[in-house]
Protein backbone atom coordinates (compact mmCIF):
# COMPACT_ATOMS: atom_id res chain seq x y z
CA UNK A 1 0.00 0.00 0.00
CA UNK A 2 1.39 3.37 -1.02
CA UNK A 3 0.78 6.04 1.56
CA UNK A 4 1.55 9.55 2.67
CA UNK A 5 3.35 10.12 5.95
CA UNK A 6 2.45 13.28 7.82
CA UNK A 7 4.39 14.44 10.86
CA UNK A 8 2.23 16.08 13.48
CA UNK A 9 2.94 19.75 14.03
CA UNK A 10 5.03 20.53 17.07
CA UNK A 11 6.38 17.00 17.49
CA UNK A 12 10.10 16.37 17.42
CA UNK A 13 11.16 13.62 15.07
CA UNK A 14 13.44 11.04 16.61
CA UNK A 15 13.83 8.96 13.47
CA UNK A 16 17.43 8.95 12.35
CA UNK A 17 19.41 6.65 10.13
CA UNK A 18 21.14 3.94 12.11
CA UNK A 19 24.66 4.34 10.88
CA UNK A 20 27.70 3.02 12.68
CA UNK A 21 29.11 5.67 14.96
CA UNK A 22 32.63 6.15 16.10
CA UNK A 23 31.72 8.00 19.28
CA UNK A 24 32.60 6.24 22.50
CA UNK A 25 29.78 4.50 24.25
CA UNK A 26 30.20 5.67 27.80
CA UNK A 27 26.73 5.12 29.26
CA UNK A 28 25.91 1.78 30.82
CA UNK A 29 22.66 0.03 31.75
CA UNK A 30 21.97 -3.29 33.39
CA UNK A 31 19.21 -5.58 32.18
CA UNK A 32 17.89 -8.59 34.01
CA UNK A 33 16.77 -11.49 31.86
CA UNK A 34 16.14 -15.20 32.06
CA UNK A 35 18.68 -17.74 30.88
CA UNK A 36 16.36 -18.54 27.97
CA UNK A 37 16.21 -14.87 26.89
CA UNK A 38 19.97 -14.50 27.10
CA UNK A 39 20.56 -17.69 25.11
CA UNK A 40 18.12 -16.57 22.43
CA UNK A 41 19.60 -13.09 22.13
CA UNK A 42 23.17 -14.44 22.23
CA UNK A 43 22.36 -16.86 19.39
CA UNK A 44 20.77 -14.07 17.34
CA UNK A 45 23.76 -11.80 17.96
CA UNK A 46 26.14 -14.55 16.88
CA UNK A 47 24.07 -15.14 13.72
CA UNK A 48 24.60 -11.47 12.83
CA UNK A 49 28.26 -11.49 13.79
CA UNK A 50 27.66 -9.04 16.63
CA UNK A 51 28.39 -8.97 20.29
CA UNK A 52 25.42 -9.38 22.61
CA UNK A 53 25.84 -5.75 23.66
CA UNK A 54 25.72 -4.51 20.04
CA UNK A 55 22.71 -6.68 19.25
CA UNK A 56 20.70 -5.58 22.29
CA UNK A 57 21.62 -1.91 21.84
CA UNK A 58 20.59 -1.90 18.16
CA UNK A 59 17.38 -3.85 18.83
CA UNK A 60 16.44 -1.44 21.62
CA UNK A 61 17.11 1.54 19.37
CA UNK A 62 14.99 0.12 16.54
CA UNK A 63 12.12 -0.49 18.97
CA UNK A 64 12.47 3.00 20.48
CA UNK A 65 12.39 4.60 17.03
CA UNK A 66 9.30 2.56 16.11
CA UNK A 67 7.46 3.55 19.30
CA UNK A 68 8.23 7.23 18.76
CA UNK A 69 7.31 7.06 15.07
CA UNK A 70 3.92 5.61 15.98
CA UNK A 71 3.33 8.61 18.24
CA UNK A 72 4.53 11.29 15.83
CA UNK A 73 3.48 10.12 12.36
CA UNK A 74 0.14 9.53 10.75
CA UNK A 75 0.29 7.23 7.76
CA UNK A 76 -2.56 7.45 5.30
CA UNK A 77 -3.43 5.19 2.42
CA UNK A 78 -3.39 6.83 -0.99
CA UNK A 79 -7.18 7.17 -0.90
CA UNK A 80 -7.12 8.69 2.60
CA UNK A 81 -4.32 11.06 1.60
CA UNK A 82 -6.26 12.19 -1.48
CA UNK A 83 -9.35 12.91 0.66
CA UNK A 84 -7.26 14.77 3.24
CA UNK A 85 -5.50 16.89 0.60
CA UNK A 86 -8.83 17.60 -1.13
CA UNK A 87 -10.24 18.83 2.17
CA UNK A 88 -7.26 21.13 2.59
CA UNK A 89 -7.80 22.47 -0.95
CA UNK A 90 -11.48 23.20 -0.20
CA UNK A 91 -11.63 24.55 3.38
CA UNK A 92 -15.30 25.54 3.09
CA UNK A 93 -16.45 21.94 2.74
CA UNK A 94 -14.04 20.88 5.46
CA UNK A 95 -15.35 23.52 7.86
CA UNK A 96 -18.95 22.53 7.11
CA UNK A 97 -18.14 18.97 8.10
CA UNK A 98 -16.58 20.14 11.34
CA UNK A 99 -19.65 22.24 12.07
CA UNK A 100 -21.86 19.16 11.70
CA UNK A 101 -19.65 17.30 14.16
CA UNK A 102 -20.12 19.96 16.82
CA UNK A 103 -23.89 19.56 16.60
CA UNK A 104 -23.80 15.85 17.40
CA UNK A 105 -23.98 14.61 21.02
CA UNK A 106 -20.61 13.93 22.59
CA UNK A 107 -19.47 10.32 22.79
CA UNK A 108 -18.10 11.25 26.22
CA UNK A 109 -21.60 11.88 27.54
CA UNK A 110 -21.10 15.55 28.26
Amino acid sequence: MTGLGIALSGQKSYIVAMEPTTSAKTRRIEVRMTDEERDLEQAAAAARGQTLSEFVRQAARREAEQVLAERTNIVLSTEEADRFLAALDDPASFEAGLGALTERPSVLGG
